[in-house]
C-alpha cells in the first residue's frame, strides 16, 4: 500500500473524482513504457508508471469504501458511477498488459465487479502472459461465448489455441531441451494489444 497515493498523482486529497481521473490519465501517458524504449531512464519510468497505477487503484478502492480523501461522499459517488469507473479501471488493465505487467492487470481485474466480454478477454491475455494457459483458454472461450461476433476475441482464441498446439508439439519433439520461456508469449500478447488499438507489432502472428 502506498503511504500517500494523492501525492503520487500530484492532486489534493480533496480533489474530485474527475480531477483524479484526469491526473491519472496524464501521468500514465507521461510514464508509459512505450515512451522510453531504449532510454536510460526506462527503468525509472516503468517504476513510476507502476506507482501511478497502484496509487489510482488505491484511491478508487478507498473512495468506494467511503473513506480516504477529504470528502466521504466520493465513496458512494464512485460506486454509483459504475460504468465510467469500470472504463477507467479497464484502461488501467490495458496499460498493465501493454507494459507486460500481467499480475498487476489481474489484480485490477479482480476488483471490477462487471464481468463483460472485454473483462474475460483481458483476463485471458493476462493469464496467458503468466503461463496460466488453462485459465487463459477458459476465459478466452467465455469472451467469445459472450460476444460471438467479436472478431478480436475470436482471433485471440484461435491464435491462442494454435500457439498452444505448436508449443505442445515443440515440447514433445524437444524432450528436455531448452525453450524460449515466456518470450514468445510476451511478444504475442504485445502484438495482440497493438492490433486491439489498430496497429500491428508483428505481422507474422
Amino acid at each position: 500500500m502506498i503511504a500517500d497515493p494523492y501525492k503520487v498523482l500530484e492532486v489534493s486529497p480533496n480533489a474530485s473524482s474527475d480531477e483524479i481521473k484526469k491526473a491519472y490519465r496524464e501521468l500514465s501517458r507521461k510514464y508509459h513504457p512505450d515512451s522510453y524504449v531504449n532510454n536510460p531512464l526506462s527503468g525509472l519510468a516503468e517504476e513510476k508508471f507502476k506507482e501511478v497505477q497502484e496509487a489510482y487503484d488505491q484511491i478508487m478502492r478507498e473512495r468506494e469504501n467511503g473513506y480516504g480523501g477529504g470528502n466521504t461522499s466520493y465513496g458512494q459517488a464512485a460506486y454509483s458511477d459504475g460504468t465510467e469507473e469500470e472504463n477507467v479501471r479497464m484502461t488501467a488493465v490495458y496499460n498493465y498488459l501493454a507494459a507486460r505487467r500481467y499480475r498487476e492487470a489481474l489484480n485490477v481485474l479482480s476488483g471490477i465487479p462487471g464481468r463483460t466480454g472485454r473483462w474475460y478477454y483481458y483476463s485471458a491475455v493476462a493469464n496467458a502472459g503468466i503461463g496460466n494457459n488453462v485459465m487463459a483458454l477458459e476465459h478466452a472461450r467465455q469472451a467469445v461465448n459472450m460476444e460471438p461476433n467479436n472478431v478480436e476475441y475470436n482471433n485471440f482464441l484461435n491464435q491462442f489455441q494454435w500457439q498452444n498446439q505448436r508449443y505442445e508439439t515443440a515440447r514433445g519433439n524437444a524432450g528436455s531441451g531448452y525453450g524460449m520461456g515466456n518470450f514468445c508469449c510476451d511478444l504475442w500478447c504485445a502484438d495482440t494489444l497493438c492490433e486491439c488499438m489498430g496497429g500491428d507489432l508483428c505481422s507474422c502472428f
